[in-house]
């Protein structure tokens, strides 16, 4: 193993590319790929993706988020593992499918900048490493919100047009979908407060840009929840909404470094 560990990025970004790739083409020719086949390539991707962090976080003495590009891969082994943790909870088999070329864009946008060594810099406030690691997790349960809503218009799409071809009886039932968006966006927001709050306990607590971006994010998917419960948001409003809003977290992401 090297400093940067960036092998191991490379294998896990080419197996999430490679399942990607092998769904695609089993739908386009009506192939049936039993789950346990679409969790193959997920795993080893979310292998390679841990692999990863814990070199570079040996490397570098604290949890590895101290760049933009560390972020970036974070909040993508985030996504997985709540795929893992909640995807069975919603029968959501074919997530995988949709997480695996947002999660590889990332990866392949990180990645050269991942090759060189990593610099130590042992952590000195925990509250600020658990701030960090806590708000990217809602994060990555915020992006997992975006793919349920892309899956959920898709197969929106399908049946009003009674397009009854072989993705749309591959994916969840709009039902389901809905659910899940909801609940995915309620425990993004649950953990995005955990982090902001655990901000103001550490010695430099977030201002400026960096807390008015995080809260602005809050804020976004607050009002959304709000009238979801509310108001009674159509499920196709609030699956829409899912995919705008997560635009936001995006250009967090971009602007800010750990």
């Amino acid at each position: 193993m090297t400093g940067s560990g960036w092998i191991w990025l490379a294998i896990s970004t080419a197996c999430f590319l490679g399942g990607f790739v092998q769904a695609v083409l089993a739908l386009r020719h009506g192939r049936y790929q039993p789950p346990a086949a679409k969790l193959v390539a997920m795993a080893a991707g979310f292998a390679g993706q841990c692999l990863f962090l814990a070199v570079r976080g040996q490397a570098t003495g604290r949890c590895p988020i101290t760049s933009p590009q560390e972020i970036l891969v974070f909040v993508s082994w985030s996504a997985v593992l709540l795929y893992f943790v909640l995807g069975r909870a919603f029968r959501l088999s074919l997530l995988g499918m949709f997480i695996a070329p947002m999660v590889s864009l990332f990866q392949l946008m990180a990645l050269p900048f991942l090759i060189k060594p990593a610099v130590h810099r042992p952590a000195d406030d925990y509250w600020l490493e658990m701030h960090a690691s806590v708000s990217l997790l809602a994060y990555g349960a915020f992006a997992l919100a975006c793919i349920a809503g892309v899956m959920f218009l898709v197969q929106d799409r399908l049946l009003r047009r009674g397009d009854l071809q072989a993705l749309s009886y591959e994916l969840p039932p709009v039902t389901n979908l809905a659910t899940a968006i909801v609940r995915l966006m309620s425990i993004g927001l649950v953990l995005l407060s955990v982090g902001i709050a655990s901000g103001f306990g550490t010695s430099r607590p977030p201002t400026g840009i960096h807390l008015l971006l995080s809260v602005g994010v809050w804020l976004a998917y607050a009002v959304i929840l709000a009238v979801k419960w509310w108001r009674g948001l159509p499920s196709l409003e609030t699956a829409r909404a899912a995919v705008i809003v997560f635009g936001l977290p995006v250009i967090t992401l971009l602007m800010l470094e750990h």
